[in-house]
């Protein structure tokens, strides 16, 4: 579930198709997916190898407490989508910003716009599994695949078909854009109930 939700959140997925954008497009969507990917498997690795081996019931409480935390921040946001006025016809400023993006800037949103919280929730999932240290590192491989598959996808078909993917991005783009709003609102309103019910329900159980 963790995975999935990072999968569909709008913010990564028009970092990426904007950079493709970019005069260096491939060059800087490659960046911004492979520092993505590579931070997700090390701090995954982590959790796995050093955390999971170190977990304590005291440890279990604050991990509860922080996704309450999280859950209430992300809920925070999508109470703030819904309360702030879209401008017509405007881009965001970070849009504006990723338009000019350069190498330091794939690299940049690659570790600002990677979900923590989401991340660490679903690593601890597998670590709770209980199973061998190469079959969770084989699962946080499949979850770092299915979390990314939606950066990824627009990368693999403008290599394929560079043509027909600037047009088809682009209007991917512009109706990202257009409902970035309503989007962001499902979609931290759906983290926030999630985390905000297991935070809740890990701390009186």
């Amino acid at each position: 579930m963790p995975a999935l939700i990072i999968a569909v959140n709008p913010v990564p997925i028009i970092a990426s198709v904007t950079l493709l954008s970019t005069p260096h497009g491939k060059r800087n969507a490659l960046y911004f997916i492979a520092t993505m990917v590579i931070l997700m498997l090390a701090i995954g690795s982590a959790v796995i190898f050093i955390v999971g081996q170190s977990s304590s019931s005291s440890t279990s409480t604050g991990g509860s407490g922080v996704t309450l935390a999280f859950g209430i921040i992300f809920l925070a946001v999508a109470v703030q989508q819904w309360r702030t006025k879209p401008e017509e016809g405007k881009d965001p400023g970070w849009m504006k910003a990723l338009d000019k993006a350069g190498l330091v800037a794939g690299v940049v949103l690659g570790v600002s716009l990677t979900n923590y919280a989401l991340l660490t929730s679903g690593v601890e999932k597998i670590v709770k599994s209980g199973l061998s240290s190469s079959v969770q590192t084989t699962a946080l491989v499949v979850f770092t695949l299915i979390a990314t598959s939606t950066i990824i996808l627009p990368l693999i078909v403008f290599l394929v078909r560079p043509v027909w993917a600037k047009k088809v991005l682009g209007g991917f783009r512009d109706w990202l854009m257009k409902h970035n709003r309503v989007i962001l609102i499902v979609v931290f309103g759906a983290m926030g109930l999630l985390f905000t019910i297991q935070g809740i329900s890990a701390l009186l159980s």
